[in-house]
């Protein structure tokens, strides 16, 4: 047993010992690229992290200096540098990074120890031997970019005609790889236009003077020995000839003033990756000569829109929906919103909320009207008059034939129930009307928010049909590369090609509802329905963020909790409602007219009255009585004056009253039938959107759950697709499951936002947008509530 024991144990070590030795061993790597162009270094260390990255741990890998050979850009140098690390002991692998040197290498027939050759442009053009998808040959793994020109082509004539194309092509690679030559005189013939190469060095310049002063169309192939200066130099001469342009490589040119591009900034970060597993498969025992050449470059469309301004070129809608636009102008948008601003910008501009005002100030004209009755009523009279001389004689000195007179004539009322009562009414009635400004400001902030809601849900619904637009596109390419290994047929192709077409019109009509609801948006802060503004939260990774406090949340995780909250809001509601509150001011304003109706049967109007004339002028017939100074009477002077006290009581007024009060009473009734009937629809609304978030705050997580389901299906059946182990059709069906759990997920959101606001409104106040104090003390009053109701239903 104890021999066992030991012999057990001494296998353990030796096991133990050889795993060390084997992870202890150094695999160094040579690297033989090109030339030293200035963007090498930044792509020789993508290749090296990759390669440390994906090996780590399991084997230890160098990259000596020593190792690292520049070709010169001279080929007899590069063939020299490739045969030197071939015979170097020291040297386990062998990376090129080049076309050039990936050329050369591939020409070689017998290998010594694995070769990596990371740049091949046309393994069939080139003459590049390949074996179902491989190399063939021992030792031997290169990467064929399967870069599809013709297709390049095709989609650059979609942005704009042309004949007379340039190719500008590394004067290097031209002449180092002849057979690629071939591939302009094949274009020209296959697609009727006149095509000329113009050989690039290291100058712009040199490059502009060669594109001939005819050329519609301008394509930029790898120009590698162009520094970032001359290449900017070269951008920006294509615009000032108003040439539009295409690069080969992609994304990274188009961010620098070509007009476009298909491949993905991140194509070369993918082709190191797949270097680097080819690289550990080795290490791990597997010939690299029997390891896939093949690499999907990916295809992407690009447009830099600055420049397509710039040289009067407006690429088709069709373009527009699937394409990456650059400098499109959506930064440049000045106007900023959030939900925040949005509310405080309708309250201050909405065309509702400005009549509503208006009216509020008309009240107070009304109510200071029913005041003035009340206030001393002052006035004030002048008279000229003349008459006939006889009349005048007749009057003895009444009457005379010229008269001019002035008079001050004032009331007061003691009191008048009537226009106390008027007063009165006019201020219930200007309350009621404040609080019907209050309801309209409620449904505007309502109105306001879930519009803005709606934009951000429109353009998340946007960005979900462009990214399943950029899946299809990238289904087209896996489709393609089956049909070139022969793992699929072209009929794949052409069902993809349905999908794109389809996914292009969903693209259209997303961003038509986006336009649609940014014009419902500047319709209610009465902007221009037109004008663009970008929405601060579009880009929130989490929609939730947008509420500026959370603590709400809490009382929705359960049942119970949600009907404390329920009962709370219904409470809240009830008290708060300006709906209620306009009823309220309303009904007391009809009592105040019925007590009114009761005291014009006995009350009386009471007032104080004053008049004082003075006589200006006095002349003519008439003007002195003849009686005075028979009679020996006093004379009367210019000033009369009178005042007194009145007061008066309709005594019958064909029954008038009665109806009056009769007519006060019902519509008394029914102001308040009218409340209870508004305070239940009220209650309703706010026990409708409670149900609504009842359904709606759990459904975020659950559609969220959905959508990461669906994602990871379609991840698997999409390895599952490309290994061929499943159908086309089940990959479409599994990218439309992830399409509806997206647009699932991101509706649910913006479901339960738009029903908070509805809560809100329901409750008569946008509590979660107060102040902050005055947020706290509505969540504390909430939580005393919620503490109180728990209490009593312990003790029930």
């Amino acid at each position: 047993m104890k021999r066992r024991l030991a012999f057990f144990l001494g296998m353990i070590a030796l096991t133990l010992i050889v795993a060390t030795l084997v992870q202890a061993k150094t695999v160094r790597i040579g690297i033989v690229y090109d030339g030293d162009a200035q963007g090498y270094p930044a792509a020789r260390n993508l290749f090296v992290d990759e390669i440390l990255s994906m090996t780590r741990g399991a084997h230890t890998v160098v990259f000596p200096a020593k190792d690292q050979i520049s070709g010169g850009y001279n080929v007899t140098q590069i063939n020299q540098a490739l045969d030197r690390l071939m015979a170097a002991k020291d040297v386990d692998m062998l990376l090129t990074l080049g076309q050039v040197a990936t050329h050369e290498v591939c020409q070689r027939r017998r290998f010594s120890k694995p070769v990596f050759a990371a740049y091949v442009v046309d393994a069939k053009l080139q003459g590049i031997p390949s074996k179902k998808g491989t190399s063939g040959i021992r030792n031997l793994n290169y990467i064929n970019t399967l870069t599809d020109h013709d297709r390049a082509l095709q989609l650059f004539r979609r942005i704009t005609p042309f004949y007379r194309v340039t190719i500008l092509a590394d004067e290097f690679l031209m002449a180092s790889i002849p057979q690629i030559n071939t591939m302009a005189r094949r274009l020209a013939n296959e697609f009727s236009i006149k095509v000329t190469v113009a050989r690039v060095a290291d100058s712009a310049a040199d490059a502009l003077a060669q594109i001939p002063a005819d050329t519609d169309a301008v394509f930029l192939s790898m120009l590698t020995r162009l520094s970032g200066t001359e290449f900017q130099k070269l951008a920006d001469g294509l615009i000032a000839r108003k040439l539009p342009s295409f690069s080969f490589q992609g994304r990274v040119d188009v961010k620098k003033g070509i007009l476009a591009g298909t491949i993905p900034e991140d194509s070369l970060l993918h082709l190191a990756r797949s270097v680097a597993i080819n690289v550990q498969e080795v290490l791990d025992g597997a010939d690299a000569g029997e390891l896939s050449t093949t690499f999907a470059v990916g295809e992407k469309l690009a447009i830099n829109m600055a420049t397509a301004r710039a040289i009067h070129i407006y690429p088709g809608w069709d373009l527009l929906t699937e394409a990456d636009l650059l400098d499109d102008g959506a930064t440049e948008v000045d106007r900023r919103l959030n939900i925040t601003t949005a509310m405080q910008e309708a309250l201050a501009a909405n065309l509702d909320l400005a009549a509503a005002n208006r009216s509020v100030e008309a009240g107070m004209a009304r109510v200071q009207e029913a005041r003035s009755p009340l206030l001393p009523q002052v006035g004030v009279r002048t008279q000229a008059s003349v008459i006939d001389d006889d009349r005048a004689r007749a009057s003895f000195g009444i009457q005379p034939e010229r008269l001019w007179t002035g008079s001050l004539q004032a009331t007061q009322l003691i009191y008048s129930d009537k226009a106390w009562a008027g007063f009165t009414i006019e201020k219930y009635l200007q309350a009621s009307r404040e609080q019907g400004r209050d309801a309209v400001r409620l449904d505007i902030l309502q109105a306001a928010a879930s519009a803005y809601l709606n934009v951000l849900r429109a353009k998340s619904i946007e960005r979900i049909q462009k990214e399943n637009l950029k899946l299809t596109r990238e289904n087209l390419e896996r489709a393609r590369i089956r049909v070139e290994i022969g793992a699929g047929g072209p009929e794949e192709v052409y069902r993809w090609e349905s999908q794109i077409a389809n996914s292009r019109r969903n693209v259209l009509t997303a961003q038509s509802i986006t336009l649609d609801a940014i014009s419902a948006m500047n319709n209610i802060l009465n902007r221009p329905l037109r004008e663009m503004f970008a929405p601060e939260e579009a880009d929130y990774k989490e929609p939730m963020g947008i509420l500026p406090d959370r603590r709400l949340m809490a009382y929705m995780d359960n049942p119970m909790e949600l009907g404390i909250l329920r009962d709370y809001l219904v409470t809240e509601g009830l008290d708060a409602s300006p709906e209620l509150q306009q009823f309220e001011a309303a009904i007391a304003a009809q009592e105040r007219g019925i007590t009114l109706a009761k005291r014009e049967f006995w009350v009386p109007t009471v007032s104080l009255f004053g008049d004082v004339t003075e006589t200006f002028s006095r002349g003519g017939e008439g003007s002195e009585s003849p009686l005075t100074g028979a009679l020996n009477l006093p004379e009367k002077d210019d000033t009369d004056w009178t005042a007194g006290v009145q007061a008066s009581l309709p005594l019958y007024v064909g029954g008038g009253r009665s109806a009056t009060l009769k007519r006060s009473r019902e519509e008394l009734a029914k102001l308040r039938y009218d409340r209870d009937n508004t305070a239940n629809r009220i209650e309703v609304r706010i026990l409708n959107a409670v149900h609504l978030i009842r359904a709606s705050y759990p459904g975020i997580r659950l559609s969220t759950d959905a959508a990461d389901a669906a994602r990871r299906n379609l991840g698997l059946v999409t390895d599952a697709y490309v290994r061929g182990i499943k159908s086309i059709i089940d990959l479409i069906d599994a990218q439309n499951q992830a399409l509806v759990a997206d647009q699932q997920s991101a509706n649910a959101v913006y479901d339960f936002l738009i029903d908070i606001m509805a809560v809100q409104r329901s409750t008569g106040s946008f509590f979660l947008f107060a102040p902050e104090e005055e947020r706290d003390a509505w969540l504390e009053r909430l939580n005393r509530y919620a503490m109180d109701a728990q209490q009593r239903a312990r003790q029930g």
